[in-house]
This record gives structure tokens, sequence and C-alpha cells, in this order.
């Protein structure tokens, strides 16, 4: 019983020796069908970054800064400046002329509306001198015509009473017919006289009513005398001066405001400095330097380093889905070793949609999708878990804008597949 135990030892060793290494020979060859049994892996795919665009605030000719295609820059970093089109300078000496001008017109106008003031004023006191003479004259006439009247009404009275003195004579035949007719007809000759008389009399006062509003009734004066209209046609010509002068001093004062707002406008706008919107790398120029651009037109492109992307192009009859927003990790070479980062899928592609522009353009077949994903650079670890989220430095290029780099995509995260990860991360090492 004793000597049976004993063998049987032995070959328990054996066989377990032979069962280990059985199962090491068959994890060896697991090993190298992982990636295609534990995990799904897409193809390999190449690191992007967006396109940012920076175009003329102004319009100017473009000078640019040391910075060339393909060096990192900072974000508020100097990249071109843009100074203001020469034209401008004679736009405002433009502005400025015809400001200068319309002030010469205006004084002009002025001096003439000066030169008419004394001549106006010499108008005025002839026409009312002259009126004052007509008026005087007038008096004088209304004077002269009340005392015809009051002759006439004497006449008229001495002729009435001898008319009524001969008319009882002539009734009973002491007066002869001829006598009575001519007494008569002296009484209708006063009393006509009288009328006339009088009526003279109301126009001349009606004259000096109207030459008291300046008003000449007399066929001679045109209802003004000479110097009056001469006075008129001065004084509308004055009156024209004062609107055309108004209107050039409304056309002066809008120049004025245009010169204002051109000054304005070079002081704050005469030199733009273009700088960088984001840290990462000068990737275009699409103005050469010493071109002249408008204001909103494109001047450079600059990778957008600040946000990574991973494109990977894939299958549209794949079963193997996806959805925005899925997790995923990325597998990158840096220093000889193989560091993974997390990264989500962001966008799904094809070439005839519009979406925003990369650096590295990838073209797709009619039969693939792109497949865009942002990758987070600060989750990246190497094979012993220590963080590699430092920027390196390799040839004077820091390394934290990796664009054009492949990797490779792992679709899912699951414990074989870290584990697996790793082991790889431990052979490479080794």
């Amino acid at each position: 019983m004793y000597m049976q135990n004993l063998k049987t030892k032995p070959a328990m060793t054996g066989r377990m020796l032979r069962i280990g290494l059985g199962i090491f020979l068959l994890g060896l060859f697991g090993y190298a069908l992982v990636p295609g049994v534990f995990f799904s892996q897409l193809p390999t795919g190449r690191v992007n970054a967006e396109l940012v665009t920076v175009r003329a605030p102004i319009d100017g000719q473009i000078s640019y800064a040391e910075p060339r295609i393909g060096e990192r820059v900072k974000r508020g970093q100097t990249l071109a400046v843009l100074r203001d089109l020469p034209d401008r300078d004679v736009r405002l000496a433009n502005l400025q002329a015809q400001s200068t001008s319309l002030a010469e017109r205006i004084a002009g106008l002025d001096q003439q509306a000066a030169a008419m003031e004394p001549l106006l004023q010499r108008l005025g006191g002839d026409s009312r001198n002259f009126r004052e003479a007509v008026i005087s004259n007038l008096m004088a006439q209304i004077a002269e015509a009340e005392a015809r009247v009051r002759q006439a009404e004497a006449n008229a009275r001495l002729v009435d009473a001898q008319f009524k003195r001969i008319e009882p004579l002539a009734a009973k035949g002491y007066a002869s017919r001829a006598d009575f007719d001519r007494r008569r007809s002296e009484v209708d000759v006063a009393q006509a006289e009288l009328a006339a008389q009088r009526r003279s009399l109301e126009r001349l006062r009606q004259e000096r009513q109207a030459a008291d509003q300046g008003i000449f009734l007399s066929d001679s004066y045109n209802n003004a005398p000479y110097s009056q209209q001469r006075r008129d046609e001065i004084e509308l010509q004055r009156l024209a001066l004062t609107s055309r002068k108004a209107e050039l001093e409304a056309e002066r004062a809008q120049v004025d405001r245009q010169i204002e707002a051109e000054q304005r406008r070079r002081l704050q706008m005469g030199e733009a400095v273009i700088a960088s919107p984001v840290d990462g790398v000068l990737w275009r120029q699409l103005e050469s330097d010493g071109a002249t651009l408008g204001i909103s037109l494109p001047m450079l492109q600059v990778a957008d380093c600040s946000r990574i992307f991973f494109e990977v192009l894939r299958d549209r009859r794949s079963s193997e889905t996806l959805s925005i927003g899925d997790s995923v990790m990325v597998e990158f070479e840096r220093n000889g070793r193989m560091v993974n980062h997390k990264a989500q899928l962001v966008g799904l592609r094809g070439d005839q949609d519009v979406g925003r522009e990369f650096a590295i353009a990838t073209a797709a077949s009619a039969d693939q999708l792109r497949l865009i994903f942002s990758v987070d650079f600060a989750s990246g670890n190497g094979g012993n878990g220590a963080a590699t989220s430092q920027v390196q430095v390799q040839n004077g290029q820091a390394e934290a804008c990796p664009i054009g780099r492949v990797g490779r995509l792992h679709a899912s995260d699951t414990m074989i597949d870290r584990t697996t990860r790793r082991l790889n991360d431990l052979f490479s090492g080794s």
C-alpha cells in the first residue's frame, strides 16, 4: 500500500506539469488571437484637428509675423498685422478738401449778403423819404381840396339864396324868365362843383391812407416807388443767398461728421493685430504677404490643438454599431511605448455631408463612413499606469498636437480588453 502511493505522486506531478504547459501554450496561442476574439478592433485611424479660420477685421494690407506654416502657436500670439489701405488717406484728404471748399462758398455768400446790406439800407432810406414826401404832398393837396370844398359850399349857398329870392319875383312877374332860368342854372352848377370837389377830397384821403401803408396809387409808381421795388428785389436775392447758405452749411456739417467718423475709424482701426484664437498649429496662409484684403475675408487657418479628433473609416455594412456619445479607447505609440487615451464618438459623416473642417482631409468611398472621435489626452497612461499627459518635445516641436499620427481604436473597454492591452504593453516594453 505504501509503495503504491509513492508511485502515484510523481505521476500526478507530471500530469499537472503537462496540463500547465498546455495551458501556457494555449494562452500564448490565444494571446495572438485575442484582438480578434475577446474584443472588437476597428481599422487604424489618424489623428486630426479642427481648423479655425481667421478673418480680416478691417480692409488693409497683410504683413505676416514670424510664425510659419506648421509651427506651433499659442492663443493670443501675433500671426499677422493688417494696415489700413493707402486710399483711405486719399478719402480723408478729399473730405477735408470738400469741407474747405464748402466753407469758402459759405464765406462768399456771407460777403455777398454783407455787400447788399448798405444798398438795402440806402434804398430803405430812399423809400422812407419818398413815402414821407408823398404823404406831405398828399396832405397839402388834401388841405387845398378841403379849401376848394369849403369855397364850393359857400358859392352853392350864395347861388341857392339868390335863386330863392328871384323865385317869388319871377312868379309875380317882377323878374324876367331869363333871369330865373340863369339863377337856377347857377344853382345846378354850384351843386355839381361842390360834389366834384368833395369826390376829389375823398380820392386824396384814400391816397393818403394807402401811402401810410406803403402803397402808392399813382400809375407812375406801380404801387411802389422804384427805390422800394429795387429794395424788394435785393431783399429777395438776400433771402435766396440765406437759403443757399443754409443748404451749404447742412452739407458741410454732414461732411464734417464723415471726417470725424473717418478720423475715429483710422485711430481705432488704422492697424489691426491678428492674433491666434486658439493654441494650435499655423496650418495654412490663405493670402500672400503684402496682399490687400477686404473686411471679413479669410486670412489664415489654425489647427485647434485644444481639442484633438481621431478619424476612422468604417464599412457602412459592418455589423458593429456605434452611436454618438459612445466611449472607446484610442491607442497611440509614443516614445517607444503604446499609450491609451479615452475617446468619445462625436460624429458620423459621409463624403456628401457638410460639417466641421479638419486639417487633414480624409476621403471615404461610397460604402464607408468617417467615425469622428474626440480624444481626451489628459487620460493617457502607459503600461505602468503612470500619467503621461505632459507635453513631450522632440526636434523642437511639441507633441501635444500629433496631427497625422496613426493609431488603433478599441471599440470596447472590458476587463479582458484592458488586461490584453497591458500584457501587450508589458511584452512590448520587455
